[in-house]
């Protein structure tokens, strides 16, 4: 009997195995690999691999492991974020690096569908006691919490229920555990950021990645398309995984993919949350996942120091409205 909880699960399809679902329900928690959060609610040693490979739906298999229900919509916002190495183990000073990457997402079973909007890192925002800067400084400055604020009042005060932090190098990881990515490199990329200590340097033309490359391929923003090339480069990265674990055989990896990725994430959704948020995910089809990004221009070279994106009142309403909800006005 499915429990019914005051916060997040849906009836799962009957169909064959969802590889394309499971792919889905992970990106949509992390936005770049996030599968520890199955691996935390899941009891994934004790799943009937075998038994899903012979024909079994591994559906009705993760549902053993699941059994709640999303009833009211929920909006996540989602953090890759660089790992701050001089941070103790084990704290949640560990994720609070800048954020390379920050989607909002809402998950709406009302309306059966997930709305994810891209915000560029460069987006120039008013950030409390510290003036404008990049959005990606909210999270250095104020961790997740600030991070959080700083996004719902520079979106039109969109609500933000819940956040998920994922370091960056999670991406890397999971290229070389699924055996590298087959994309295709459109330009020469060459490019060095010590900080980051990512060393760029790919050559045109369809190739398989590794981890490292992979990652620098996704982060690389040594160009004029900014925020929006690498938004786009992100996403051809995680179709290619998406490929990769099309394979069937990839089913007995599942457990130490998901293992590997525990490490990697930071969130204050609750077992049943994430439970619920997960089943929803892998009920969807694909046309019913909406994405979008904050549209706007890169600043000209000659109105500020630095190189912002800036956005504008009107792009702002475009993505938010009837997407997203908002806070309710003060009376």
């Amino acid at each position: 009997m499915t429990t019914q909880i005051d916060t997040p699960v849906a009836i799962l399809p009957k169909r064959k195995f969802p590889w394309g679902k499971i792919f889905l329900s992970t990106i949509c928690l992390t936005a770049l690999a996030g599968g520890a959060v199955l691996a935390s609610v899941v009891p994934l040693n004790q799943v009937d691999w075998l038994g899903v490979l012979q024909g079994r739906r591994f559906d009705d298999v993760l549902m053993e492991g699941l059994g709640k229900r999303l009833n009211r919509p929920y909006q996540i916002l989602v953090l890759g974020v660089d790992r701050v190495l001089d941070a103790p183990a084990g704290s949640k000073e560990v994720f609070n690096g800048r954020s390379d990457s920050m989607v909002l997402m809402r998950f709406d079973p009302v309306k059966k569908q997930v709305n994810l909007l891209s915000i560029p890192r460069d987006t120039l925002v008013a950030i409390p006691q510290n003036g404008r800067q990049k959005i990606n400084a909210a999270n250095v400055i104020g961790g997740a919490q600030l991070a959080q604020d700083v996004v719902s009042a520079t979106l039109n005060d969109v609500v933000i229920d819940r956040y998920v932090r994922l370091d960056t190098s999670a991406l890397a990881e999971l290229v070389d555990a699924v055996g590298g990515v087959e994309v295709t490199v459109p330009k020469r990329m060459k490019y060095k950021d010590n900080t980051q200590k990512l060393n760029i340097d790919l050559y045109p033309g369809k190739q398989t990645l590794n981890g490292v490359q992979a990652e620098g391929f996704a982060r690389f923003r040594n160009d004029n398309e900014g925020d929006i090339g690498r938004i786009k480069r992100q996403q051809m990265v995680l179709q290619a995984i998406k490929a990769k674990l099309n394979n069937p055989l990839t089913v007995f990896q599942v457990p130490r993919l998901m293992a590997l990725m525990q490490n990697h994430l930071d969130t204050n959704l609750s077992q049943d949350e994430i439970k619920a948020i997960v089943a929803f995910s892998m009920s969807l089809k694909p046309n019913q996942i909406k994405t979008n990004s904050l549209k706007g221009r890169v600043s000209y070279p000659d109105e500020f120091r630095y190189s912002y994106w800036i956005t504008s009142q009107q792009f702002i309403d475009e993505a938010i409205n009837q997407k997203f909800t908002v806070k309710e006005p003060n009376p």
